[in-house]
């Protein structure tokens, strides 16, 4: 079963209507049926952002969105992909979500985030599958 890992520019997008993705965003949120694989450091980024977590909060207490990782399991794996793409100026965010793509095999992630998404790499070699805005 294909799992839907959002980061965050698409659930800023999605949120704030002032976003440049935002009608991107809600396209998607439409036509692909939750829940969305998150992890904790892309919801904090995502609630700064938007200026509070209400709305993420909500999302998950309904089961739209699913926090799929722990970093204390995957602390060393998280940290080697921050070290290898040092010159990317990797954040936690990235790194996590990254490293959910390699546990979910069959997996997309959604981001606006092209030039960094394009870069990555899962299993130090290989494209992470990703959706991006047209």
């Amino acid at each position: 079963m294909l799992q839907k890992i959002a980061d965050t520019g698409l659930l800023i997008a999605g949120l704030d209507p002032r976003d440049s993705h935002h009608d991107w965003a809600i396209t998607v949120f439409e036509r692909e049926e939750p829940p969305w694989l998150v992890c904790e450091p892309v919801l904090h980024e995502v609630s700064i952002n938007v200026d509070t977590p209400e709305p993420l909060l909500e999302m998950l207490n309904i089961g739209d969105l699913k926090v799929a990782f722990q970093l204390d399991e995957n602390v060393a794996e998280v940290l080697a992909l921050i070290k290898k793409f040092r010159d990317q100026e990797m954040d936690l965010a990235d790194a996590c979500v990254v490293r959910m793509s390699e546990l979910f095999e069959d997996c997309r992630v959604y981001t606006v985030d092209r030039t960094d998404f394009s870069v990555y790499r899962r299993y130090s070699r290989r494209p992470i599958p990703c959706v991006f805005p047209e």
